[in-house]
């Protein structure tokens, strides 16, 4: 692929991603699925899809499942944040520390199956998710208890 048709289709992805936003959130907005948790987020997508797809270009396969890995763990902690309230069950608010963490069992089969390599990455992936996983499940599980008290005042 050409330099310009490369900086093009960056271009055009990028112009995307700064547009799609804002109109999904306009439309929603005056709509009744305004009321629904999370829906006005719900264009906010396309960043994330724009950063799988810069990060599917790069040549290196650990990082491109590590990136992966962190980017669909954010994307779905975010959304489960932003939804997320009194009312929510625990197991809910956990899900990011599941999904921090679900490279483990996958390393286990990995290296049991002799596939030294992907048992290497997906350990790699489960050591850069799992904490941030395990941080976002605390800060939900803090920020549910306080949503409850809805007498404070901050």
């Amino acid at each position: 692929m050409s330099i310009i048709k490369r900086i093009a289709l960056h271009l055009f992805l990028i112009l995307l991603v700064m547009i799609l936003p804002p109109l999904i959130y306009d439309y929603i907005s005056h709509t009744d699925l305004s009321n629904v948790p999370g829906m006005l987020m719900i264009g906010g997508l396309s960043y994330p899809v724009y950063f799988s797809y810069l990060a599917t270009r790069l040549h290196s396969a650990r990082a491109r499942l590590i990136l992966l890995h962190l980017i669909a763990m954010l994307t779905i902690s975010f959304f489960m944040l932003d939804a997320s309230g009194r009312t929510t069950p625990l197991v809910v608010l956990l899900l990011p520390a599941i999904l921090g963490l679900i490279m483990l069992p996958a390393a286990a089969m990995a290296r049991l199956r002799k596939q030294r390599e992907l048992a290497i990455n997906c350990l790699w992936s489960s050591l850069v998710s799992g904490p941030l996983g395990l941080i976002l499940s605390i800060l939900a599980i803090y920020s549910a208890g306080m949503s409850a008290m809805s007498g404070m005042r901050w």
